[in-house]
């Protein structure tokens, strides 16, 4: 064998040696988004109870009071925060560009009328969805115009 062969064998090893670090490390990637992923998913379940909190606060009328405003900014200032955590982790809420509603997006909860707006389009959210990175993590819960 000469050196010539040596070295191309030697190369050959080194060549198989980076494609399998390559593998490991898009794996060993993957595995982490993943985990990113669920941890996401976690936040997602805490920013539903800020929500629900939020939405009995207004219901049963208890912000009323100087106190009450006060407790309710202070938990509001946590949630605006838990979705900066979010944010960073690039999570981002799903939209529907000129109202147009997409299924894999969002379920429909209800209809308004709204004669400034097509029938069909979405006439508001009522609940944020999510998305990272093209995974859907909660889905946005929409009002749709139904003018007939």
């Amino acid at each position: 064998m000469s050196k010539f062969d040596d070295i191309r064998n030697e190369v050959k090893k080194l060549q198989e040696e980076n494609i399998r670090l390559h593998n490991w490390i898009s794996s060993q990637e993957e595995s982490g988004d993943l985990q990113v992923q669920d941890i996401c998913k976690d936040f997602l379940q805490v920013l539903e109870s800020f929500e629900w909190a939020e939405a009995t606060i207004h219901e049963r009328g208890l912000d009323q009071s100087k106190i009450s405003t006060s407790a309710i900014a202070r938990m509001l200032t946590a949630k605006t925060k838990l979705l900066e955590v979010l944010e960073s982790y690039g999570v981002k809420k799903v939209s529907f560009p000129d109202g147009v509603f997409n299924a894999a997006k969002g379920k429909i909860v209800g209809s308004v009328a709204d004669e400034e707006k097509e029938d069909g389009k979405v006439a508001s959210i009522v609940k944020d969805g999510f998305i990272r990175k093209d995974k859907l993590l909660r889905m946005a819960e929409v009002l749709l115009v139904k003018n007939s």
